[in-house]
């Protein structure tokens, strides 16, 4: 669980430790608030940020003359040189806005970003952390972005009518092989890592930049945190298991260090459960990041983590009216290094090197399936300064992948595949004028697995229509080899292909933003087959196709109630698809039409008190009723989960004390998925079926956490 992650970044936002106090308010020119800005003493570790209201209370332990620096993005650096006497004292700080970011147009087409650092970012990642529904999940935060769809069985990232496998996963520009952890059969996963170990996340849900490949419908790219701004250890006690962190800060390198140890045994007495455990999932998490500055612009990064999860359950097997028992044992390991910096004034440089593997182990009624999934990736990329008003950026990557499966049945059967796949890309972008952005590439790649050279053109535009609006557009090309499921049976299969058309009109001013957008993707060369676990390679081809297009809109407020921040998104789909074992094109299984998220936010500052709210509703999802003449004629009721969570901030024998609560499907929601049909009929001419529904129906995790 990553609940301590969450509260460790609560301490930035409500600092309760004093010696000495420089508090205030912090706004801008026309004297609305700035949340979220950085307050600190230069040249010390000694800072901290300002809340809803603008507000702020710095300790320090510093004295004599010392410089007091205020930045936040979109805005002119403030300094100020303070006398430190041990007296506390209040200030008013006047930020300017920095006219060149609020003028110019910024392509937007198709992404949402969340970054501390960037004033064209939607969200900041202090949001992804907070929002109550997702309980510390990057994805589950991106859910309540409009183009997701909530698929509650599954917990992965369904974008814009694709599956799960059409999204993708980036760290620091380095592919992520397996950002989840493995599942079981209709029971949710969650990412991997915490939202709280990024400094920013982009999530496109289309449209995205030349610099990414095979993925068909978006891609989320992670940004690690850059140096730990100060020495902090903590640890924390959960209704779900116990985590302790480290980190280490020196002059111009710093380690961070966590270990978490989850067990779910007690959180399964305290909550009804849908599910018959024979054991209860455990997991064992750590992490590893160490940072150091490579002369005056280079910053090396270097990330390593290693994640085991295991369970096992009885199956309902209500067909053969048995309880079928399913084991899961996966280990995963993924190392990351990067270096950025600058080759000369017109010259930058990225390049990294990055290895996951995963091992996952599955065994069902005494038979296991080992599967071993590896990927090694080494990247460059190279950006051209050229002029003010343009910038190009090319590059390329090499990736290699092995996989790996041992069926054990009455025999045993192994398959191998591995597949060396090197790409190259170039993209410009070009600033004609303070309105006018453009941004072209295109991207070459070739797979030894599947022996041909795929091209992928790339286009966005943003023309700006007024101070604090804009029109953006965009389309492109993207490809994505099949799965390994369907490679290891027929391995001649070529990638699947999708279009994507994007058209986006955005308005922000001040801490107020609203977007529509309207897309439409076409699909091809989708892969399809006529039985689902045939060996038979002529069972598979690629004559499958699809569309999806539909329209997103998304209002957040942080001004119009005092200390209030909330967003809401909703999402329009209409899409059908042929592939997979469709007998002919139909609205797929995971697609709603409608999807509407609601987030609130409330920061009681007198109370050092954090509260959140989340309301979720998806309209009626199709599945394919056997008992119907009629294919996927069948339809799921609406979904609806409202979640909360609450955070208390004190102090206990001078050391920082958290108190967190977090409640899911708070008025216990009876949601159903989909059914699960029987093969074949009973002697009725009936087919027997089966309701898919949450594990859990309600359930809440208290964390408690002191912080040394």
């Amino acid at each position: 669980m990553r609940f301590i992650h969450i509260i460790l970044f609560l301490f930035l936002v409500m600092d309760v430790a004093a010696q000495q106090t420089i508090s205030g308010t912090i706004s801008d020119r026309k004297g609305n608030p700035v949340m979220n800005a950085n307050i600190y003493f230069e040249g010390s570790y000694d800072g901290t940020t300002s809340d809803a209201e603008g507000s702020f209370a710095l300790t320090t332990n510093l004295t004599g003359k010392q410089l007091l620096v205020a930045s936040f993005i979109g805005y002119q650096r403030y300094t100020r040189e303070l006398l430190l006497d041990r007296k506390d004292t209040a200030i008013v700080i006047v930020m300017k806005e920095q006219m060149s970011e609020i003028n110019e147009a910024a392509i937007t087409a198709g992404i949402f970003s969340a970054s501390d650092k960037k004033k064209s970012a939607t969200l900041t990642s202090f949001d992804i952390a907070t929002t109550a529904s997702a309980m510390g999940d990057i994805y589950g935060a991106y859910a309540t972005m409009p183009g997701s769809q909530k698929v509650g069985e599954e917990g992965m990232l369904f974008v814009r009518g694709g599956d799960s496998y059409e999204t993708k996963t980036y760290m620091d520009g380095m592919l992520v092989q397996s950002p989840f952890f493995s599942k079981m059969p209709d029971i949710p996963t969650r990412g991997r890592y915490s939202p709280l170990l990024f400094s920013e996340t982009l999530f496109s849900t289309g449209g995205y930049s030349a610099e990414f490949g095979q993925a068909l419908s978006s891609i989320v790219d992670l940004t690690t945190n850059d140096l730990e701004p100060d020495d902090k250890t903590s640890v924390s006690i959960m209704t779900v298991g116990a985590n302790a962190s480290m980190a280490r800060r020196w002059e111009n390198s710093s380690l961070a260090l966590s270990g978490l140890y989850a067990n779910n045994a007690l959180h399964h007495k305290l909550f009804k459960q849908t599910v018959d455990w024979i054991k209860d999932p455990v997991m064992g998490d750590g992490t590893l990041m160490y940072r150091k500055r490579v002369g005056e612009t280079g910053l090396l990064k270097a990330f390593c983590s290693y994640n085991y999860n295991a369970m096992q359950m009885n199956y309902d097997n209500f067909e053969e009216g048995t309880l079928d028992e399913i084991q899961m044992i996966n280990h995963t390991l993924y190392a990351n290094t990067s270096y950025t910096g600058e080759l000369d004034e017109k010259w930058l440089v990225r390049s990294g090197i990055a290895y996951n593997k995963n091992f996952e182990n599955i065994t069902y009624k005494g038979d296991p399936v080992h599967t071993t999934n590896s990927a090694s990736q080494f990247k460059l990329v190279l950006t051209n300064l050229t002029t003010k008003k343009m910038k190009i950026r090319m590059g390329g990557d090499v990736i290699l992948e092995q996989y790996g499966q041992q069926i054990k049945v009455d025999s045993t059967i192994r398959l191998d595949l591995t597949n060396l796949q090197p790409s190259l890309f170039l993209e410009s972008e070009l600033k004609l004028s303070s309105k006018f952005a453009l941004r072209m590439g295109a991207r070459a790649e070739y797979g030894s697995l599947l022996e041909k050279l795929d091209l992928s053109p790339r286009f966005s535009a943003a023309y700006k229509t007024g101070t604090h609006s804009q029109v953006s557009l965009a389309y492109g090309k993207f490809h994505q080899k099949p799965g390994y499921d369907y490679l290891k049976m027929a391995p001649w299969l070529t990638a699947e292909k999708s279009d994507h058309y994007i058209l986006n009109f955005q308005y922000k001013k001040n801490t107020r933003i609203f977007r529509i957008e309207a897309y439409m993707k076409q699909y091809n060369e989708l892969v399809k087959f006529s039985e689902q676990y045939s060996t038979d390679p002529s069972n598979y081809n690629n004559n499958g196709s699809g569309y999806a297009r539909g329209l997103d809109l998304f209002w957040r407020d942080r001004e119009t109630v005092k200390g209030l921040d909330y967003w809401i998104s909703y999402s329009y789909l209409d899409t059908k698809r042929d592939y997979k074992d469709y007998p002919a094109r139909a609205v797929p299984g995971y697609a709603s039409a409608h999807n509407l998220s609601l987030v609130c936010k409330y920061f009681f500052t007198r109370l050092n008190t954090f509260g959140g709210l989340t309301y979720s509703f998806a309209g009626p999802r199709p599945y394919d009723d056997k008992n119907s003449s009629e294919f996927m004629n069948g339809r799921t009721k609406a979904y609806n989960d409202i979640s909360m969570n609450i955070t208390y901030v004190t102090q206990l024998f001078k050391y920082d004390f958290i108190i967190h609560m977090n409640i899911t499907n708070l008025f216990g929601f009876k949601n159903v998925y989909g059914y699960n049909y029987s093969s074949t009929p009973g002697e009725d001419g009936i087919y027997a079926s089966q309701s898919i529904i949450p594990s859990i129906g309600r359930q809440a995790v208290l964390l408690v956490l002191i912080s040394f």
